[in-house]
C-alpha cells in the first residue's frame, strides 16, 4: 500500500516533499543492486543525473530479472517465506546467545530484518575481539560505524550479527565459539 501511496503522490506531485527509497537487495539477493524511487519528477531529475555521474547505468539484465519477479506477485510468497526462515534463524541466534553468552552481555530482541545487536562489557573492544574471533572462524561487524562518532569509541564494545545468511546450525557453532572468544577476552582484561 505505501508504495502505491508514494507512487500516486510522486506523479501527481501530491507531496512535493516526500521520497519513498526502497532496494531489492535484501528481499531477493545481494548481488542484484537494484533499488528504487518513489518522488516528485523533478527530484527524479535531479537523482537520475546525479545517478548518471557516479555509475552510469544500472545493469539492465537485473532490471530485467528484478521486473519478471515482481511483475505477477511473486515478491509477496517470496517475503512470506523470508519471513519464517529469518525468524526461525533469528530465534536460533537468540536462544544460542542466551546459552553461550556471558551474563555481562545484552542484546536486543529484533522484531524484523537481518541483524541483531549485542553490547558487551565497556571493556571491552571489539576491533580487538573481532581479530580473535576471526582466529576461530566467527566474524561480526564491530559496532562503531553504527553509533554516531564511533571513531572516537562510542560503541566500540558493541556488535553487529547477521542471522540471514547461515543455516541455524552454523548459527549456533558460531554463537558458541563467540562466546568463548568473549569469556576469555573478559578474563583477560579483568587479570590483575
Amino acid at each position: 500500500m505505501l508504495d502505491i501511496d508514494a507512487r500516486y503522490a510522486a506523479a501527481n506531485n501530491t507531496y512535493p516533499h516526500v521520497i519513498h527509497v526502497g532496494t531489492f537487495s535484501k528481499v531477493l539477493t545481494p548481488g542484484l543492486r537494484v533499488g528504487w524511487v518513489a518522488a516528485p519528477y523533478p527530484i527524479i531529475d535531479k537523482l537520475v543525473q546525479a545517478k548518471q555521474s557516479a555509475d552510469l547505468h544500472t545493469s539492465t539484465l537485473n532490471q530485467y530479472i528484478v521486473y519478471e519477479l515482481t511483475k505477477d506477485g511473486f515478491m509477496d510468497e517470496h517475503i512470506k517465506k523470508l519471513r519464517v526462515v529469518y525468524k526461525e534463524r533469528r530465534d536460533v541466534m537468540l536462544d544460542a546467545m542466551e546459552r553461550y553468552f556471558p551474563e555481562e552481555c545484552t542484546w536486543n530482541r529484533p522484531e524484523g530484518g537481518l541483524f541483531l545487536m549485542a553490547y558487551l562489557p565497556e571493556q571491552i573492544n571489539s576491533l580487538e575481539l573481532l581479530e580473535r574471533a576471526l582466529e576461530r572462524k566467527v566474524a561480526f561487524v564491530p559496532g562503531t560505524d553504527f553509533h554516531i562518532g564511533g571513531n572516537d569509541g562510542i560503541g566500540a564494545n558493541t556488535i553487529r550479527l547477521n542471522y540471514s545468511n547461515a543455516k541455524p546450525d552454523r548459527i549456533e557453532a558460531g554463537i558458541q565459539r563467540l562466546g568463548q572468544v568473549i569469556k576469555e577476552y573478559i578474563k583477560d582484561t579483568t587479570k590483575d
